[in-house]
């Protein structure tokens, strides 16, 4: 899925893959080696942090627009394929590509992660360290689709029930209160 990209500006939600959700609190400007350096400081309210982004840096560090009312249909239809959540084996294997692929922060990419885990814990249940990277990509995928479609996560929670349901699984979410 194509991100879309560009400038962001003061106020703006924007997806930063090793945090998730924030918003833009303002561009800076730092002395960085003798030189002027423009930073977008960025606010995760869920983790309680503020971090500095290069604004040269930026697309490149994985920093993105949310994603639109389009994009978000289009990740809910792809996750309603049952063939397209398929379960790879060797998890060993799977679960590095997955860590590694999650810092890419991208929507689709997050969507094939949860749905294969949703399957697994569906199908023989999950590990300690498979449900805690099943909560992590939830509450993203929640956030995201919540600021996208501007309603509460937990009817952002609820776009994902016919996933849950085909896994047979019950509906109350991992994500903590």
């Amino acid at each position: 899925m194509e991100g879309n990209n560009g400038h962001f500006l003061p106020g703006e939600k924007v997806v930063y893959p090793q945090f998730g959700l924030g918003v833009v609190l303002e561009i800076t400007h730092k002395e960085v080696e003798g030189g002027q350096e423009s930073f977008y400081r960025l606010e995760f309210p869920v983790k309680q942090i503020e971090i500095l982004v290069p604004v040269t840096r930026a697309e490149e560090n994985g920093l993105r627009k949310i994603m639109t009312d389009d994009q978000v249909q289009e990740i809910l239809a792809f996750m309603a394929e049952p063939k397209q959540c398929g379960r790879p084996q060797q998890w060993h294997r799977w679960r590095k590509q997955a860590l590694e692929q999650l810092k890419t922060g991208d929507p689709l990419t997050i969507a094939r992660i949860y749905c294969h885990l949703i399957g697994m814990e569906g199908s023989k249940g999950l590990s300690f360290t498979e449900r805690k990277i099943l909560t992590q990509v939830e509450q993203m995928l929640v956030a995201e689709i919540a600021a996208a479609k501007h309603i509460g996560e937990d009817k952002a929670l609820l776009m994902l029930g016919p996933m849950r349901k085909r896994a047979g699984m019950e509906t109350e979410s991992r994500i903590p209160a």
